[in-house]
């Protein structure tokens, strides 16, 4: 959001006249982010392995329920409502009771409804990022009373401090043009605070990750990159200059991000495609919160400049002792961090007179003071709001799924269903058979031909078996494990 301010709030019954094209633009702009909730869930659901690619769907999937539902009871008035303090926004607008008026700080030119949507969909997906680090090993209904509750103590607060008409760190002048702070810094720290509390998968192995689905993973990852020119762009809060700046920056540290990446990749001998899935994210978050107010020149520097540590820092993951499964703390919260430093550095008050300043560069080094701030408060207050709910739920009604529910998969053992491969009869009965002997205990599909399947090792101290496939009975619910695809 961008960070201009007028001076009060008008909240008025009387008939106002709208700017469509600005309404039009941010209606837009709030569709193409809500759509960046299925596409997380796509890209993290390629990812994991196949026994909890549905339940990863849904951990996605549900904050579209949960958080929209507080978002209108109180969570927009919480968090934007008429402020009762600097820390703190009101109940004043719970239920949205306030009509079609526009509101001079938030929606000048277009309805505060509109505005409210957009806004909901930040809060939508925030949560939902978080559910990359717990893959496989969290209960359904505490992870789900986790997302209200830390949607309603963390986000909604954390929003009104940064972007709220009186909030304290807007007040100081931190920066934040559409969430780099809010969204991925919170999300970023609270997905590691949660994988250091539920601790590592029974079964986990940190020289890989079990990515069963790339298709969807590159499907994800272009969605999110659609989706994050409503992200970004919207956050000018008109159809501007700022917004056609914030436009070009947004996709300029997205290509730059995934050049980086597979330039790395090339040169180390490989090209991963789940990696260049990861490197067009890296610099679309951090971008995020600098893309209103730097030079597109910039935009390209923070793109590569920070996929470049972030590669670095996943090829330690290996020498880790935390799961964070899907690398959501290195991500989101450390391109976040790396984003939120830099814009202190590169702002320009020229890219954006209205709301922006002077970074550190360009003659106000105090900015950078700021910028630090903002990271600091955002990564004290994800921990101790993560902690603070999650140790209570564990003591009163546990979070950790029981180690056989996890080897299991939470698709069965949460959901009772199951994930198909859809191929050609043969092959796919003959996969099937060949998992069903790696310790897959659900039943296996019929079929009147017979398969078999012989495994000569490359190591000859090991020994070669073959695979008769009989007539099997008719259910459909294998979970099928893939190999796994190693990440730097």
């Amino acid at each position: 959001m961008n960070n201009s301010t007028i001076s009060s709030i008008t909240d008025s019954p009387k008939t106002v006249t709208h700017d469509t094209g600005d309404n039009a633009w941010m209606m837009t702009s709030a569709v193409l982010v809500l759509l960046m909730t299925p596409a997380l869930a796509f890209f993290y659901g390629g990812l994991v392995d196949r026994k909890n690619i549905l339940n990863q769907l849904f951990l996605s999937f549900i904050c579209m329920g949960i958080v929209f539902v507080q978002w209108v009871l109180f969570g927009f008035s919480f968090a934007f409502g008429p402020p009762i303090s600097a820390g703190f926004g009101s109940f004043g607008w719970s239920i949205l009771r306030f009509g079609e008026a526009n509101n001079g700080i938030y929606s000048p030119t277009y309805p505060l409804l509109t505005f409210a949507m957009y806004q909901g969909t930040f809060a939508i997906i925030t949560p939902a990022l978080i559910s990359g680090a717990i893959v496989g090993r969290m209960k359904l209904i505490p992870y789900m009373l986790f997302i209200f509750i830390w949607s309603t103590v963390c986000y909604d607060p954390m929003a009104h401090w940064v972007w709220g008409s009186n909030g304290w760190l807007k007040q100081l002048g931190t920066l934040d043009f559409a969430g780099g702070t809010v969204v991925h810094i919170l999300s970023g720290v609270s997905g590691l605070v949660a994988a250091a509390i539920l601790g590592k998968r029974s079964d986990y192995d940190p020289r890989s990750t079990a990515a069963h689905n790339l298709p969807f993973t590159i499907l994800g990852t272009g969605l999110l990159w659609i989706g994050w020119c409503g992200f970004n762009g919207g956050s000018a809060n008109l159809a501007n200059g700022v917004a056609a700046l914030a436009l070009i920056n947004t996709n300029a540290a997205a290509a730059a991000g995934l050049l980086t990446w597979v330039i790395i990749d090339a040169i180390r001998g490989h090209v991963s495609i789940s990696g260049a899935c990861v490197g067009p994210i890296i610099g679309l978050v951090a971008v995020t919160p600098a893309c209103g107010f730097i030079q597109p020149g910039w935009a390209l520097f923070f793109g590569v400049f920070s996929t470049c540590i972030i590669y670095c820092l996943l090829l330690s993951k290996r020498y880790m002792h935390l799961d964070d499964t899907l690398d959501v703390a290195f991500v989101h919260g450390g391109a976040g961090i790396l984003g939120a430093f830099m814009t202190g550095l590169f702002a320009e008050q020229t890219a954006n007179p209205s709301g922006g300043y002077d970074g550190a560069f360009y003659g106000r080094p105090i900015q950078l003071w700021y910028q630090i701030a903002g990271i600091l408060t955002a990564i004290a207050f994800a921990a101790i709001c993560t902690a603070g709910i999650l140790y209570p739920l564990d003591w009163i009604i546990g979070i950790r799924l029981a180690k056989e529910d996890e080897l299991e998969g939470l698709d069965l053992a949460a959901h009772g269903e199951g994930w198909e491969v859809v191929a050609s009869r043969a092959v796919g009965d003959l996969v099937k058979k060949v998992l069903a002997n790696q310790h897959t205990t659900r039943n296996e599909i019929c079929d009147n031909g017979t398969f078999e399947l012989h495994y000569t090792p490359t190591d000859p101290t090991r020994q070669s078996f073959k695979v008769n496939i009989p007539n099997l009975p008719k259910t459909t619910n294998d979970s099928i494990n893939s190999p796994s695809i190693n990440h730097p």
